[in-house]
């Protein structure tokens, strides 16, 4: 392996590892250790939330570098981080050639993300639990349910459209909204507010809030506060498609 061929191969690896939502200060440690593992030379790695530079200084002194852009991130792929660890660890351990990881990237590439009907299972029983638990009843329950499965089609829609995240919660608060109140007016469902805040419970950035205190908490200020930024967005998003809708009903 040549520093020519690890370097575009450890870029790709951390560039899936950023879009898929892998924290900076992993991505750093998974592309050092694939570097490091041929002995090639000494290894820098930077990352912030969409962007990877890395930098590699070969054993005759010749520098090198590699720096990619990546997209932002639109939901977190936890199958397609576990399968790029994995690969991360294999590369450490058994040193395939280039060809070899080439090939395990693609195939790894390949690999179907969650389908609409399991994405909209998952919305229906989280917004159907959280209505319950935020007081409301079986009816009102039901009603989460079947406007969390609505929400579900309409995200995976923004994603194909590649709309961002902002976009995608002020669209999916309004559209949650809108339902709740027609659903609430004929009848199916009691009570509009536990209904709105059921689905609400599956668009608020759960994850993104809990890795901007991991990256604060490892001293990544720069990554930490972009991930804080990203989420109060997200949450300023869902509150004016809401707002939108209830002002005018």
């Amino acid at each position: 392996m040549t520093c020519e061929e690890i370097l575009p191969i450890a870029a790709r690896i951390g560039r899936g590892l950023l879009e898929s939502g892998a924290e900076a200060y992993r991505v750093e440690d998974s592309v050092h250790h694939v570097v490091e593992a041929y002995d090639l030379g000494a290894c820098e790695v930077f990352s912030i939330p969409n962007y990877l530079h890395i930098d590699l200084i070969a054993k005759d002194g010749v520098p090198h570098s590699n720096m990619c852009r990546a997209s932002s991130l639109k939901s977190v792929d936890l199958e397609k981080l576990n399968a790029l660890n994995d690969l991360c660890r294999s590369i450490a351990r058994n040193k395939p050639g280039a060809e070899e990881i080439r090939a395990r990237l693609d195939e790894i590439d390949r690999t179907r993300q969650y389908s609409l009907p399991l994405q909209m299972l998952a919305y229906a029983v989280g917004s159907a639990g959280f209505a319950l638990f935020w007081g409301g009843v079986a009816l009102d329950a039901a009603a989460a349910a079947v406007i969390g499965c609505a929400v579900a089609a309409a995200m995976f829609l923004m994603g194909r459209l590649e709309a961002n995240l902002f976009y995608k919660s002020i669209l999916a608060s309004a559209l949650s909204a809108l339902l709740a109140v027609a659903f609430v007016s004929l009848g199916f469902g009691l009570h509009r507010s536990e209904i709105i805040i059921g689905v609400f419970m599956t668009l608020l950035p759960g994850v993104m809030i809990t890795n901007f205190m991991r990256e604060i908490i490892v001293g990544d200020w720069l990554t930490g506060i972009t991930k804080l930024v990203e989420a109060l967005l997200i949450a300023t998003g869902i509150a004016l498609g809401t707002g939108i809708v209830l002002a005018f009903l």
